[in-house]
């Protein structure tokens, strides 16, 4: 309608309107007010679009509440209820109240009327719990907060399972609103009393609700929601705390807390919830050592140490407790300074005071400025005070500190949820298996082109979709967009003229099975190892014995094993880009020689793996990428020994059967970490440590982001793991070609001189006619004989598995390079041995193609090969169409020299 033409358009639909009532046409009646309902609000007629929705939407709701299935009445309904919200909105909006109040009401008596004869209608439900909602929010802008908590209460009562995207977030609305009305009410209140009534019963909302969020998956409002109860709980126990005047009684008081915290913390998973729990702990620890060491005639100096390492701790988690830090950090130097009450140095006493107040945040409460200027004003008084006055004068300053130190120690999370309540539209975020999931509780609020972006990354950058719509889902594949994220992130959520942006934290752990989770980061080794060309890569067998001492898992070594892993490592140079060596093979205490030789040589080593011990525990720094810490110990760990690099590890998340906890003995410790490394943008290795590679969770989260997978391990049945391999490239789970290099020791456990293990070998895509060939790669004993040797592979990137290509494509290529020890050599028979190290050396010096034949066709030579190696003995058999070099290949071989 044109400008200047609404009032005759008005006065058209009322006349329209009056003759459809006479005549009992109902259709053209609804058309007519719902027209005439939408203009007026455009006008901003809001009394007269109350009046008129208002008797619209009786008569629909009393036709639907015969016939609750008429699409038409509903869409009716719908349209009028919502614009009864409108009016309601911009009432309160403009500070008028009882009109607000009026229309709010209004609608909520007609919803919940429907409400009772369809208790499970989404629309419904979504509306009533708005009204409610905002009804509460309004009744408390009026001061009536009994009112507004009753409203909140009475909208958790309607929403029914299954929930649906809309009303699982008018749920949260009205939990939140509660919690924050109750902790409000609680500043408000001058009664202490009914101060820790209302924060009781917004920590038992908190406690009360936790299930909903985490069947819904609502992490960002569960995080806000704990926060804000931990926040009351907190405060709660301060101000009981404070009715106590006896020191030893708070202590008490602070321990039935931390119990009741650590609880908490043992039924949780979610990490970001465990960091807030273990923060709050902290802090409570370091309270209840302040009481401690106040209860005492006087202060006892290395409790009140003991609360500043809890406080340092708790404010690493979150910056209000850096107070606590400060002041109890400022109150200790000056206890130890005047331990010796008879013999204080007031000037010097003065000075340090002056120093404590200047590390003191500048929003610190003015009250704990004072009672520390106070303090040296006692010992100025000294001649004329004794030390049992003194005493209790320096009590009543430190209580006065340990009272004010900490008050509101989440003060800025009424801030977060004021954020949370101000956002355009609300939203959820799910990670897994490299999916970024956005659930919108309401996508329409959604407009125009929506932005997504971590710090230095945008994600997506267009509209939504119908069908993301429809669904409320967004999904984005972080593969796909080739994003690999760096454990956490806060991804910002904008549109066209938004004021702020949606502002959401992750933490991209990922879940393996069950109850288990790991951080899987990206480890760019773009350096110049393998630059455009295969990858070469060595798979080592070798010989080790492991035995197990205080639940972990150790190797014997000497300077013999020592020098067998770096001549290994010399042999193999110039001829790989990665070097994988078993699991348990290398000791830490080699990792700063490999190192060097990394740097030396540009190669990559998988230093096999270890455990992390309490006597290495503080040296890994110096090497690693990041430091250790208790919490590391028991985990086996594989170090990644990266050229001109610190030292990169994977943590192994599942421990064999002989690992795992069981009675009294601590097993391994699960570990949380896993790198993928990065040689070039289209080539990924992943390392997987022995057992993990059986947990098809885990493999499949790495499988799609990895060209190759290798697998240090100690394993005595590797045939499952490569029946797994097969699988994976006959069956794959994703597109590309894969290789799975298996790399396992010939070991012994304990004293048991059984050898075990071997079978090193790789798997890798292949095509039709290759395909028979798939166990040529996987180097099994021959005869039962276990023997130490390199397995050098050279892999494709580009093989073409589905057609053949010009260039005469090959997959890869495998080489042998047998290691014997001179002992063990010598060990079966001195003569025999001395004859094969003879032999293997004229090998290698012969230059003569016929000559080098004949040396393999002797019955003698062939003889004494097999006796020390059955496996070269089975590789020197048909050597007629081989060249000189290509016949030496075959007994390429590296000896260790005796000590």
């Amino acid at each position: 309608m044109q400008k200047g033409q609404n009032k005759e358009a008005l006065e058209e639909l009322e006349k329209a309107e009056e003759a459809a009532k006479q005549a009992k046409a109902n259709d053209i009646l609804i058309h007519t007010i719902n027209i005439r309902g939408q203009l007026l609000l455009s006008l901003g007629a809001l009394d007269e679009v109350l009046r008129i929705c208002g008797f619209a939407s009786n008569f629909f709701a009393d036709i639907l509440l015969k016939d609750p299935e008429d699409e038409f009445f509903q869409q009716s309904l719908q349209m009028n209820l919502n614009n009864i919200f409108t009016v309601g909105y911009f009432y309160q909006n403009a500070g008028r109240f009882p009109q607000a109040k009026n229309a709010y009401e209004t609608g909520l008596g007609i919803s919940l009327k429907l409400l009772q004869s369809s208790p499970q209608d989404e629309f419904l439900q979504n509306y009533t719990g708005t009204m409610l909602n905002n009804l509460g929010t309004l009744l408390s802008d009026m001061g009536r907060i009994e009112d507004a908590k009753n409203r909140y209460e009475k909208a958790l009562e309607i929403y029914t399972e299954p929930m649906q995207y809309l009303t699982i977030g008018r749920k949260a609305e009205s939990i939140i609103r509660l919690i924050e009305l109750n902790t409000e009410q609680a500043e408000k209140e001058t009664n202490p009393y009914n101060q820790m009534k209302c924060l009781r019963e917004a920590f038992q909302i908190c406690k009360e609700q936790q299930e909903f969020f985490i069947k819904y998956e609502r992490k960002h409002e569960r995080k806000l929601v704990t926060e804000a109860g931990l926040s009351a709980y907190i405060d709660f126990l301060m101000k009981n705390v404070r009715l106590e005047n006896n020191s030893e009684k708070r202590a008490k008081e602070y321990e039935k807390a931390l119990q009741a915290i650590e609880k908490l913390k043992e039924m949780e998973e979610d990490e970001t919830i465990l960091k807030l729990c273990s923060s709050t702990a902290c802090y409570l620890r370091g309270r209840k050592l302040v009481n401690e060491a106040l209860a005492s005639r006087q202060p006892e100096l290395e409790l009140l140490r003991q609360a500043v390492e809890q406080f340092q701790n708790a404010k690493e988690t979150y910056e209000k407790a850096n107070v606590c830090f400060c002041v109890y950090i400022g109150l200790l130097k000056i206890l130890e300074d005047v331990n010796e009450l008879e013999e204080v140095n007031v000037p010097k006493l003065k000075e340090l005071v002056k120093k404590v107040l200047e590390t003191l945040p500048e929003d610190v409460n003015p009250s704990i400025r004072v009672s520390f200027e106070n303090i040296p004003q006692i010992f100025e008084e000294k001649d004329k005070l004794t030390r049992k006055e003194l005493l209790k004068k320096l009590d009543e300053r430190v209580s006065a500190i340990e009272y004010k130190a900490l008050e509101n120690f989440f003060g800025h999370i009424h801030e977060k949820i004021k954020d949370y309540f101000e956002e355009p539209f609300s939203l959820n975020l799910i990670y897994e298996n490299w999916k970024l999931e956005v659930i919108f509780d309401d996508p329409e609020k959604v407009k125009g082109k929506l932005t997504i972006k971590t710090v230095n990354r945008i994600l997506f950058n267009r509209a939504l979709s119908k069908e993301e719509i429809e669904k409320h889902l967004l999904e984005i594949d972080y593969l796909k967009i080739g994003y690999f994220p760096k454990g956490e992130d806060e991804i910002t959520f904008t549109t066209p003229g938004q004021k702020k942006p949606v502002l959401r934290p992750i933490d991209y752990f990922e879940s393996v099975g069950r109850g288990n989770k790991t951080r899987i980061f990206q480890c760019d080794c773009c350096n110049g190892v393998c630059v455009d060309r295969d990858l070469k890569l060595a798979a080592v067998q070798l010989k080790y014995n492991a035995y197990g001492e205080n639940s972990v898992v150790k190797l014997t070594t000497d300077d013999a094993y020592r020098q067998k892993v770096m001549t290994i490592l010399d042999a193999v140079k110039d001829e790989a880009d990665i070097v994988v060596f078993p699991e348990f093979s290398i000791p830490f205490e080699y990792l700063e020689e490999i190192q060097k030789f990394a740097d030396e040589n540009e190669v990559i080593v998988v230093a096999g793996s270890h455990y992390v011990t309490e006597g290495k525990l503080g040296e890994y720094g110096k090497i690693f990428s990041r430091e250790f810490e208790e919490e590391d110990l028991r985990k086996n760990i594989s170090p990644v020994v990266i050229p001109s690099s610190k030292i990169v590890h994977n943590e192994k998340l599942l421990g064999a059967r002989e690992e795992r906890e069981i009675y009294f003995k601590e097993g391994m410790k699960a570990g949380k970490i896993n790198h993928i490394f990065k040689l070039r943008d289209d080539l990924r290795v992943g390392l997987m440590i022995c057992y993990e590679y059986l947990n098809a969770d885990l493999r499949n989260h790495l499988i799609p982001a990895c060209d190759v997978i290798v697998v240090p391990q100690t394993n005595p049945s590797p045939k499952r793991f490569y029946e797994t391999a097969k699988n994976d490239i006959n069956n794959p789970p994703c597109s590309g070609n894969r290789a799975y290099i298996m790399a396992n020791g010939i070991f012994t456990l304990e004293k048991n001189e059984e050898t075990l293990g071997g079978s090193t070998g790789i798997v890798s895509t292949l095509d039709k006619s290759t395909y028979g060939q798939q166990n040529e790669g996987i180097i099994e004993p021959v005869d039962e004989v276990m023997e130490q040797f390199i397995l050098l592979a050279s892999i494709s990137k580009d093989f073409n598995p589905a057609k053949d290509t010009q260039v005469g494509q090959i997959p890869i290529k495998t080489k042998l390079i047998h290691i014997f020890e001179k002992n063990e050599i010598f060990s079966c028979s001195e003569d025999k041995g001395k004859q094969f190290i003879q032999l293997l050396e004229t090998i290698a010096e012969c230059k003569d193609r016929n000559e080098l034949r004949e040396i393999f066709n002797s019955e003698e030579n062939k003889a004494t090969i097999k006796i020390f190696s059955p496996l070269m003995h089975k590789h020197i058999q048909n050597l007629e169409e081989l060249t000189l070099d290509e016949m030496k290949k075959k007994c390429c071989c590296i000896l260790i020299l005796a000590e």
